[in-house]
């Protein structure tokens, strides 16, 4: 599921993940034991340690200065409700699917055009990666 070796290529930086997470599940970079904001914390954290590739003594510094054993414990746990529920392993693959393809594409190496400024190929509006801005080539 996850390429850790294009992630210490290519780090994503935990804000990102805060961020993505967050836009989901709403912010857990915050104070206090709610159940929805340690659920989305959890899910950072697990985030943090298998995209990102982040040390739990990091992720726990970020997160409010939290124990690298809560750190643990939250990353366990999402392994432990990944088994058993199937929409959590869902959701999962998305968050990291919305934090991987900006590092993996290579759009620095795909020219768009011929050196002359006329265009490769016709573009047709489908859902990509961030960097193409949504577009794919259409032949």
């Amino acid at each position: 599921m996850f390429d850790k070796q294009a992630a210490r290529i290519w780090p994503v930086t935990l804000p990102q993940i805060e961020t993505t997470v967050a836009a989901y599940l709403g912010p857990g970079r915050v104070p206090g034991i709610n159940q929805d904001e340690c659920f989305s914390r959890q899910i950072s954290m697990y985030l943090a340690k298998h995209v990102g590739g982040w040390s739990t003594p990091q992720i726990g510094r970020f997160y409010n200065g939290r124990h690298h054993t809560t750190v643990l414990y939250a990353i366990e746990k999402i392994e432990r409700l990944r088994k058993q529920e199937p929409s959590i392993d869902a959701l999962l693959e998305v968050l990291s699917g919305d934090l991987q393809p900006a590092a993996l594409c290579d759009s620095t190496t795909r020219p768009l055009s011929w050196p002359d400024g006329s265009p490769l190929l016709r573009l047709a509006p489908v859902n990509v990666c961030r960097c193409h801005y949504g577009f794919s080539p259409r032949f």
